[in-house]
């Protein structure tokens, strides 16, 4: 028989090559064994039962241990419980919580550069709190900004370059098989080379067929994953003489917004990979543009806004698109509404409003799409979710994730936006399959994507200012099948014609916004720390 600390790491080794049920087997029969747990044993039970994407199952064990070691010593541990149950809740749709989750692991975590990841997937996690008041991010940015200080940080002097070209650099953890890599092909493929040098510093940990493909560009291309902290890697990017540094991930996972602080760079800005405020003084300014903010200043950012004068998203997928086939009405004999969005994304909010539209259009259907639905318990809670803000749950389909994803927009006539955290990806994804999307604006730059897209394919229209509204404009194109047959077939090609799909446009637009920033580093003499 083995002892304990042999069966802990069997069970470690299962899980880590991706022998879920073998490792949690192993763990609970250890357990029973011994009559006691320690709160690290525990813990890699709850990665088990994330990486199976049971998220409801994680949820209760890791509530049932920070109340059983709610007297640990180990900070650490206890630290990694709440970001693991921060993380379940998100995942759930549980925004409000998953925040107040994430906020209790600040308080025990002893790492401060670790106090920073835990304040990014707080801030992240809030953008899907209902309601548009931003009193909630300022409280999360000044908590941000207050770790940010608590850094040592080196002040670096004024440069002195003498570089022939404008060197801009980019980066993100994201340049692989993901949403942010869509958008960036043009950052890396389109720009004048007669003015500008581009550099890359990639996060990735493991490239993929994405990653490969992206830096076959005309880029220096550098990867930094491996760069141990904050503060190095600023410096390595300090080395490349830097002139605008332009973060593609915002709070969102694996960033390095930190390295701001450093000011690595004469000029900084974020965008594109994220939604929302850095959050953080050192920021020099956030990419948007005239339909995501109608005014340069907005109450919900710490930073001014850089406002492009179409889409600030430039669409460039790798993927294929296949044909669009027939509407899917005809074949089924009813509308079937449709979202792909993250499900996290959907509030209790969106279900009643969902509800409602399912009631005024008899006969209609739902169809959903998202990881949650991959498992037993992610469907049971879904639909307990779903009654519990009155949906017919006889007329929904879940279906789970699948690498065909794209041919299923075939089974959609319509598409229902989430707010206030609406589709990125999945609404161009949606437009180009023929879908017209319906979408609810809010009062921030992230809520009004769909405004953006919309308005970029002269469509305005679809997009609503208020709930009631979003139900009309639902209920109304349901009812509409000559037009729903038009843009069935029309979508695709207004799409590909449209700002959202024009790479050169979108980086003469962009390039003067560059210009325009150092312009102003150059007349105030910079931000330097």
């Amino acid at each position: 028989m083995m002892n304990r600390l042999d069966a802990y790491q069997t069970a470690y080794c299962l899980w880590k090559t991706g022998k879920l049920a073998e490792a949690e087997r192993g763990l609970r029969e250890m357990w029973q064994r011994s009559g006691a747990r320690s709160l690290r044993e525990a813990l890699l039970l709850a990665y088990v039962l994330r990486d199976g994407k049971r998220y409801v199952s994680q949820a209760d064990w890791l509530r049932q241990l920070l109340a059983e070691f709610a007297a640990s010593p180990e900070k650490n541990f206890l630290a990694e419980a709440w970001r693991l149950l921060g993380g379940a809740l998100r995942r759930l749709g549980a925004a409000q919580e998953a925040v107040e989750a994430f906020l209790q692991s600040i308080a025990l975590e002893p790492d401060p550069e670790q106090k920073l990841v835990e304040c990014s997937n707080a801030i992240f996690a809030a953008n899907a709190v209902s309601g548009d008041s931003c009193e909630l991010f300022h409280k999360l940015y000044a908590k941000y900004q207050e770790l940010l200080d608590a850094l040592h940080v080196v002040s670096y002097p004024k440069p002195s370059w003498h570089h022939e070209k404008i060197r801009v650099g980019y980066l993100s953890a994201d340049l692989r098989d993901h949403a942010v890599a869509q958008f960036v092909q043009p950052l890396f493929q389109q720009y004048d080379a007669n003015r500008f040098e581009v550099y890359v510093y990639s996060l990735v940990p493991q490239p993929d067929s994405v990653t490969e493909a992206l830096r076959q560009s005309p880029v220096i291309w550098r990867d930094v994953a491996h760069i141990a902290s904050f503060g190095a890697l600023a410096e390595r990017i300090r080395a490349d003489e830097i002139d605008i540094l332009f973060d593609l991930g915002g709070h969102s996972s694996r960033n390095v917004l930190p390295v701001f602080a450093w000011r690595a760079a004469r000029v900084q800005i974020s965008g594109i990979g994220y939604f929302n405020s850095t959050g953080i003084r050192q920021t020099d300014g956030f990419l948007t543009d005239a339909y995501c903010s109608p005014e340069a200043l907005s109450p919900y950012f710490v930073e001014p806004l850089l406002r492009l004068p179409h889409s600030h998203f430039c669409y460039a997928p790798f993927s294929r698109f296949p044909d669009i086939g027939a509407l899917a009405a005809d074949r089924q004999g009813h509308i079937t509404f449709g979202c792909f969005n993250n499900f996290a994304k959907v509030t209790d909010e969106m279900l009643r409003l969902w509800a409602r539209i399912l009631q005024a259009v008899p006969g209609s259907h739902l169809l959903l799409k998202h990881e949650l639905f991959d498992s037993v318990e992610g469907r049971a809670y879904t639909v307990k979710r779903m009654q519990s803000c009155g949906v017919p749950v006889e007329r929904v389909e879940m279906r789970g994730l699948s690498r065909d994803y794209l041919a299923q927009y075939r089974d959609m006539d319509i598409a229902l936006d989430t707010s206030p955290y609406p589709g990125g990806l999945t609404t161009c994804e949606a437009l180009c399959m023929g879908v017209p999307v319906v979408t609810l604006t809010g009062g921030r730059h992230g809520a009004r994507f769909g405004y953006s897209f919309l308005s970029n394919l002269g469509m305005p229209e679809l997009a609503a200012a208020t709930p009631e509204a979003y139900i009309a404009l639902a209920v109304q194109l349901a009812g509409d099948r000559e037009l729903l047959h038009v843009l069935h077939q029309q979508l695709r090609p207004v799409m590909l014609r449209s700002p959202i799909m024009n790479g050169a446009a979108y980086m003469r637009d962009l390039e003067g916004i560059y210009m325009e920033q150092l312009h102003q580093a150059e007349k105030t003499g910079g931000s330097w720390a």
